[in-house]
């Protein structure tokens, strides 16, 4: 490769995780890419004018055709179209929040956390075990298609006992409130999703009613936080994260080894979504006959590759990638270290993805303007 080659960044900020940039460049940079990096802000990554202003100035000034970004959910259509009418590689990292109600675009590519897919081969687990599951979430959380995927997975059956919502102004007795509520259903087991500011007011609510001691509780990775951990090791309980990838997994890989190595520090969500995006990169540029956008495109599409989460490769009908998904099992040694086991693997087929990628995307998404990333 020849370190003349651009490549644009197009990256994120968030008030809740604001080491989401610096883990993502520097995952992006493990790869040790030969290539010169032009990196743009889009804030929030909510603003799809401003989305395509920064991929107009990267194309147009510098030059550059092929752009890595870390975007959100909110309008990206527009995004992506203007990229792919404008001959632009964009390679994208979104969590998956939402459902992507959307069909491939030629040159578009995303690399997904698939929250909600998450959520779905979670359904499909608790549907196959007939567990009856209550929920819980806040205000803010509930509106992304999270509750949507784990209800389509249960398709025609009822599996729920009910909801508990966090009121966007919590009562003074909110963790009373929780408590009686999800006791009153008595369920196997609960299903909770919370993120940013809401999982820590969240922890709180669960330090003083004990809730997780009654029931196995299932989560999705921004749920965990250091209040959650603390009173893990205080009162040891069953806690169950979901996600194609979860930090302290005991099983150990090369790219959380040579993270922690180079940059003192563990990955994060959002590191591996750049190391990803970096070792598509990689391949793409080994593999590609030249730099015109349709050389790179039969590079991508003969994507085949590991890497932490498993294989990489593209969705040929989503344009999306394919991971399995895992239930890991919050664990405490000896020592009083923390891990995450895997204990079951929930097979990906891709077929969650393609099943809204044909339908029309509803007049209004519930959710604010970008999941996880502005509170």
């Amino acid at each position: 490769m020849d370190n003349d080659i651009k490549i644009g960044i197009l990256i994120s900020k968030s008030q809740q995780y604001p080491s989401l940039d610096k883990d993502f460049i520097r995952g992006l940079k493990l790869n040790n890419l030969n290539v010169k990096f032009y990196v743009e802000s889009i804030g929030i990554g909510a603003d799809e004018k401003l989305i395509i202003d920064k991929i107009q100035k990267l194309n147009f000034q510098e030059d550059i055709s092929i752009i890595i970004g870390f975007l959100g959910h909110h309008n990206m259509t527009d995004v992506y179209k203007y990229a792919s009418n404008n001959d632009i590689l964009l390679l994208a990292a979104d969590l998956g929040a939402t459902i992507p109600y959307q069909s491939a675009y030629k040159g578009i590519y995303i690399n997904s956390l698939g929250l909600t897919e998450s959520c779905y081969h979670l359904g499909k687990y608790f549907s196959d075990k007939k567990y009856k599951i209550a929920t819980s979430t806040s205000f803010y959380d509930s509106g992304y298609g999270m509750l949507h995927a784990l209800e389509y997975a249960f398709k025609e059956q009822n599996h729920f006992t009910g909801h508990y919502i966090t009121p966007f102004n919590p009562r003074e007795n909110e963790a009373s409130y929780m408590n009686e509520i999800i006791n009153a259903q008595q369920p196997n087991a609960v299903f909770a999703f919370y993120s940013g500011l809401y999982a820590e007011e969240n922890a709180d609510f669960m330090k003083q009613n004990k809730i997780t001691q009654k029931y196995p509780f299932y989560v999705t990775p921004f749920f965990i936080n250091d209040k959650i951990l603390d009173e893990y090791k205080n009162n040891p309980h069953e806690l169950y994260v979901v996600s194609t990838w979860m930090q302290h997994d005991t099983d150990a890989t090369d790219f959380s080894s040579n993270y922690k190595e180079i940059y003192a520090e563990t990955p994060s969500l959002f590191s591996i979504l750049g190391y990803e995006n970096g070792l598509i990169l990689k391949h793409m540029l080994l593999n590609a006959a030249n730099l015109k956008t349709s050389s790179l495109i039969e590079a991508i599409h003969k994507l085949n590759i590991d890497g932490p989460r498993g294989t990489i490769r593209f969705d040929e009908d989503t344009n999306r990638t394919v991971f399995d998904h895992y239930i890991y099992q919050l664990n405490l040694d000896s020592f009083n270290t923390i891990s995450f086991k895997k204990i079951e693997t929930l097979i990906n087929d891709g077929d969650f993805i393609k099943a809204f990628a044909s339908l029309s995307k509803p007049e209004h998404l519930g959710g604010w303007d970008n999941a996880y990333l502005c509170h």
